[in-house]
C-alpha cells in the first residue's frame, strides 16, 4: 500500500518546486488552503452551528447563544397560567385531634367544647410494603362420582410465589419511564420495599408489559397514516456493536418508535404508516423521505438556520445572516396571522417569496462553482452550495408555512421525542438485542403518548396488563 505523500517540505525543497514547476505549486498550494478550509470548519462546528448534538460540543465551547429572540415576558409563570400547588382535601384519610387544655391566662380548658377547629394538612407517603395475597383453591370430593377435584386459580396467577400486576407495572415504570439502571432498581425494591427482585423478573415485567401494548402499537400505525401533519426523524442506535436506526414518526398527542437495521427507505417501506400517509411531512431533508410522493413535504427551519449561522459566523457572508432574519420576520408574520386567524394573500406570499429568492441570488454570488468544479461532470460542492441547492430546490415546501398557518415551523416535536431514548442510551451504552431495544421502543411510545394526552402513566401501564391499554383516536377529518 503507497504511503501518502508527505506535506512536509522544507524551505529549499520549495524554493526548488516553485523554480521547476510554479504551476504544480500553486496547484499544491490550492489543495493545502482546501483543506485548511475543511478542517476549521470541521473544527468550528457545533450544537448551534449545525446538526451536531450538544453532547459532541467540548468543554471549552463558549455559552450556547440560543436562536430564539427575547419575548420581553418575565421569567416564571406568565398571566392566565394556571399553576399547581397543593389544596385542602375535603376527605382526608385521617385525622388528629389537638386538643387545647389550657388558656394562656391559665384557666382550665380540659371540658370545655370546642367551638371550631383550624385545619392545617399534611400529604405524606403511607409506609412501602408489599401486601401478600394468599389464594386458596377449594379441594371437594364429589358424592356423585367420589373423585377430589379442586377449583381453578385465577388466569393471573401461575406460579406458587409471584409478583401482582402493581408491582409488575412499577418495575416497568421505573426502567421504562423514568429510565433507571437495573441495578439501580433492583436496590431500590429491596431499600423500598424489603424484597430484592432479578434481573430476570424486572425483564420479565417488562416484556409482559411489551406483549400487553400490541393493541396499541396496532392503532398507532392505523390512525397516524390519517393525520394532516407527521413530523418523523432518526437517529443512530447501537445494538451489541452494531448500527441501528431509531425512527420516530410522532404528532402533539402521538408518538411511534420503531428500530431499523436501515435507515432510509427499506426502514420507511417496513414500518408502513408513510407510504399510506397523503399530508404533510415535516422532515430534515433525509433524501429517502423525499421519494414517498403521496405526501407533502415541508422542512424544519431550525436546522436550515444553525447552517446559516455557521456560514455568516465561520465565513462572513452577509447573505446567511438576511436570510437568518428574513426567516425569524417570516416566523413572527405567521404567528401574529395565525393569532387573528387571518392567512396570507397570494400577493403577500408572493412578496415575502420574492425577498427569499433575492437573498439566494446574493448567496450564488457569494458562492460562484470554481474552475476545478465547472471542469466536472459531478463536482464537490462546499457545503454553502449544497445548502443553496436546497433552498433554491424547494422552496415552496420551506415557505409552505406562509400559507398553510397549521404548519409548525420546526421539526422539534420529534427531536423531543428522541430526548428520553438518549437518555437510555447514556445509561446503558447499548442495547444488547434488538429484541430489548424493540421492547423500550414500544414502552416509550405508549408512554410518550399517554404524557401527550394528560394521563397519569403508572396507572396506565397497569390497565395494559388488564388488557385495556389507552387506545387513541384518530384525528378529526376537517
Amino acid at each position: 500500500m503507497d504511503a501518502a505523500p508527505s506535506v512536509d517540505k522544507s524551505w529549499e525543497e520549495l524554493w526548488s518546486w516553485s523554480q521547476a514547476d510554479p504551476r504544480g505549486l500553486v496547484t499544491h498550494t490550492f489543495q493545502l488552503q482546501a483543506e485548511v478550509r475543511r478542517l476549521r470548519d470541521a473544527a468550528a462546528q457545533n450544537s448551534r452551528n449545525s446538526s451536531r448534538p450538544p453532547s459532541t460540543d467540548p468543554p471549552e465551547q463558549p455559552q450556547p447563544k440560543s436562536l430564539r429572540q427575547k419575548s420581553g415576558r418575565k421569567p416564571g409563570g406568565q398571566p392566565g397560567h394556571p399553576g399547581r400547588t397543593l389544596e385542602l382535601s375535603d376527605s382526608p384519610k385521617h385525622i388528629q385531634i389537638h386538643p387545647l387544655l389550657e388558656c394562656a391566662c391559665g384557666e382550665d380548658l380540659s371540658r370545655e367544647p370546642a367551638l371550631d377547629f383550624q385545619r392545617r394538612q399534611v400529604f405524606d407517603l403511607p409506609s412501602l410494603k408489599l401486601e401478600c395475597t394468599e389464594h386458596r383453591a377449594e379441594i371437594k370430593e364429589c358424592p356423585g362420582c367420589h373423585e377430589t377435584v379442586a377449583a381453578a386459580f385465577p388466569a393471573e396467577v401461575k406460579a406458587p410465589v409471584q409478583y401482582g400486576k402493581n408491582f409488575r407495572a412499577l418495575l416497568a415504570y421505573l426502567y421504562d419511564a423514568q429510565e433507571g439502571a437495573s441495578l439501580r432498581i433492583r436496590e431500590m425494591c429491596a431499600e423500598m420495599f424489603g424484597y430484592a427482585v432479578s434481573e430476570a423478573t424486572l425483564q420479565a415485567a417488562r416484556q409482559e408489559q411489551h406483549d400487553a401494548l400490541e393493541p396499541f402499537e396496532n392503532r398507532l400505525v392505523d390512525i397516524l397514516p390519517q393525520e394532516p401533519i407527521l413530523h418523523a426523524d432518526e437517529t443512530g442506535v447501537p445494538i451489541n456493536k452494531v448500527q441501528h436506526w431509531l425512527h420516530v414518526l410522532c404528532t402533539p398527542l402521538l408518538t411511534f418508535f420503531a428500530i431499523h437495521l436501515s435507515r432510509g427507505k427499506e426502514a420507511i417501506q417496513a414500518i408502513g404508516i408513510i407510504p399510506r400517509f397523503t399530508g404533510w411531512l415535516m422532515h430534515d431533508f433525509l433524501s429517502s423521505y423525499l421519494g414517498f410522493e403521496n405526501c407533502l413535504h415541508t422542512f424544519c427551519k431550525s436546522h436550515l438556520m444553525r447552517e446559516l449561522v455557521f456560514l455568516f459566523e465561520q465565513h462572513h457572508q452577509a447573505w446567511a445572516q438576511d436570510l437568518y432574519n428574513l426567516f425569524l420576520a417570516m416566523l413572527e408574520c405567521v404567528q401574529d396571522r395565525r393569532a387573528r386567524d387571518a392567512p396570507l394573500t397570494e400577493q403577500e406570499y408572493r412578496a415575502w417569496q420574492q425577498q427569499y429568492r433575492s437573498l439566494l441570488k446574493a448567496g450564488r454570488r457569494a458562492n460562484p462553482a470554481t474552475p476545478e468544479q465547472s471542469a466536472r461532470r459531478r463536482p464537490k460542492q462546499s457545503k454553502a452550495q449544497n445548502l443553496l441547492d436546497r433552498l433554491e430546490g424547494y422552496d415552496d415546501c420551506i415557505l409552505a408555512f406562509l400559507w398553510e398557518l397549521d404548519l409548525p415551523f420546526t421539526n422539534n416535536e420529534a427531536e423531543r421525542a428522541f430526548r428520553m431514548m438518549k437518555v437510555r442510551l447514556k445509561i446503558s451504552g447499548c442495547f444488547r438485542t434488538l429484541a430489548g431495544a424493540r421492547r423500550h421502543a414500544r414502552i416509550r411510545s405508549y408512554i410518550s403518548t399517554l404524557r401527550k394526552h394528560g394521563l397519569p402513566v403508572l396507572e396506565y401501564l397497569r390497565h395494559a396488563l388488564d388488557d385495556r391499554p389507552f387506545l387513541p383516536q384518530p384525528a378529526k377529518s376537517t
